[in-house]
């Protein structure tokens, strides 16, 4: 049962007391005897939308029966899992952990759902992972989560398609354009698909570039979304779809699955996460498809986005705080854990911790990729993952006004005027939860 640490106003950057108080409700108007599982000794309690997390469960509950763990599926965060644990923390019966994406940190945080982990993190935990892995963690200078994942953005692509039309693939975006151009004038086939409803990827172009939409400032936010790197990039992807260069069509659409299948479209866009997600959705491209690096603004000082990655938090009103972390450092760090979770062969996530790369490759089949090294790959672009991106305070509001707003682009809206027209709903949404605020 807690309270708001002593890093709370930091947090808030500048929210008014009467939020504050809010929040302060949520986290501190119950107490261990109110709880559903018995109070403090009872089992710990997981919220997870990940595959793969019931058999890690499992596996922690069969060496650990004094210290058990009941699992509960839920829903991702956009698709109703953020506003279940919003709920659970208003009523005074959240879990002790759950997982979100990095993008929902801050407004959790803020919100005083999960709880300043700081000082239960001993140095210990904080060396087996890197500086790229605790920028998702981490806000103010304080840590709200323990990493799961990392999301260097890759370039997934027809290997076959390619070659037949003698394209390599491109190292930089100017030659990117240069290859779509001149796949789509030889064969018709588009080089990638632009997804209006991915702001996660779009936000990932925009790190890659030096862009920063959100900061933290003294007691206040810091709002930006057409900054310079970022106009870069919406003028680099407006140019390639005024061109009919790209596919533009929803992610996980039957539209854009169906020209993928149809070989109407050669590459995808993703994070390593997403790669086990391409092979169940294409089985017809079995063998066809590789990875390859993200193209570079400047090949001589790469830098890449990230494409959303999980941590697990801890709920600032749990009681088994401390059991909740040496469970957390087991289920992160541990090839145990690792193994446990992706031994279905299902799922192509990257580790944040290095120790745990080699037995999660073993666990994931790359026949689709024609049997790449896809985890070699990948540690070596983890490597050039931007630190320092912070995430806005509502991202699930940000990007619903995104979403929107890309959605007509199809009606002459560009990418550009729907990233203002989604600033112009960000700033007064942040102001009234009592938010200093400023554009930058």
């Amino acid at each position: 049962m807690g309270s708001p640490g002593p890093s709370r106003r930091s947090v808030v950057a500048g929210a008014l007391t009467a939020l504050a108080g809010t929040a302060a409700g949520l986290v501190g108007g119950c107490s261990p005897a109110r709880r559903p599982d018995g109070g403090p000794d009872g089992p710990l309690t997981f919220w997870s939308a990940l595959r793969g997390t019931d058999t890690l469960v499992e596996a922690w509950n069969a060496g650990h029966p004094d210290e058990p763990v009941r699992f509960d599926m839920m829903t991702s965060g956009l698709a109703g899992g953020n506003a279940k644990l919003a709920n659970a923390a208003r009523a005074g019966n959240a879990p002790d952990i759950v997982s979100v994406v990095d993008a929902d940190l801050p407004g959790f945080a803020i919100d005083g759902v999960c709880g300043d982990i700081t000082d239960l993190v001993t140095p210990e935990l904080r060396a087996r992972f890197g500086p790229q892995a605790w920028t998702n963690a981490e806000l103010d200078g304080r840590i709200y989560g323990i990493p799961l994942d990392l999301g260097p953005m890759l370039f997934a692509h027809r290997a076959d398609i390619l070659e037949r039309h003698r394209v390599e693939p491109p190292a930089t975006w100017e030659e990117f354009r240069e290859a779509a151009e001149r796949l789509k004038r030889d064969s018709g086939v588009d080089l990638a698909t632009f997804h209006p409803n991915a702001y996660n990827v779009v936000a990932g172009h925009a790190m890659q570039a030096g862009g920063q939409w959100f900061g933290i400032e003294g007691d206040g936010w810091v709002v930006d979304f057409l900054d310079d790197p970022t106009r870069r990039v919406a003028d680099y992807w407006q140019g390639l779809i005024d061109d009919d260069l790209l596919m533009v069509a929803p992610g996980s659409s039957q539209e854009w699955l169906a020209a993928l299948a149809a070989d109407r479209v050669a590459g995808h866009i993703v994070g390593p996460w997403g790669l086990a997600a391409l092979a169940a959705s294409v089985p017809g491209g079995a063998g066809k498809w590789r990875v390859a690096p993200l193209p570079q603004w400047d090949a001589a000082d790469p830098v890449l986005g990230t494409d959303g990655v999980s941590l697990h938090v801890v709920t600032a009103d749990s009681p088994r705080k401390e059991r909740a972390i040496r469970f957390l450092e087991w289920l992160s760090t541990t090839p145990e854990a690792i193994v446990a979770r992706l031994s279905s062969g299902r799922s192509s996530l990257f580790p944040a911790a290095p120790d745990l790369v080699e037995p999660a490759s073993e666990q994931f089949a790359t026949d689709f990729y024609g049997g790449q090294d896809l985890y070699g790959l990948v540690t070596d672009q983890a490597r050039l993952l931007r630190t320092g991106w912070t995430w806005g305070p509502r991202m699930q509001s940000t990007a619903t006004s995104l979403h929107h707003a890309m959605a007509r682009l199809s009606h002459g809206t560009t990418i550009t005027e729907a990233l203002a027209a989604a600033e112009a709903e960000t700033l007064p949404d942040m102001r009234s939860l009592g938010l200093t605020v400023r554009r930058s």
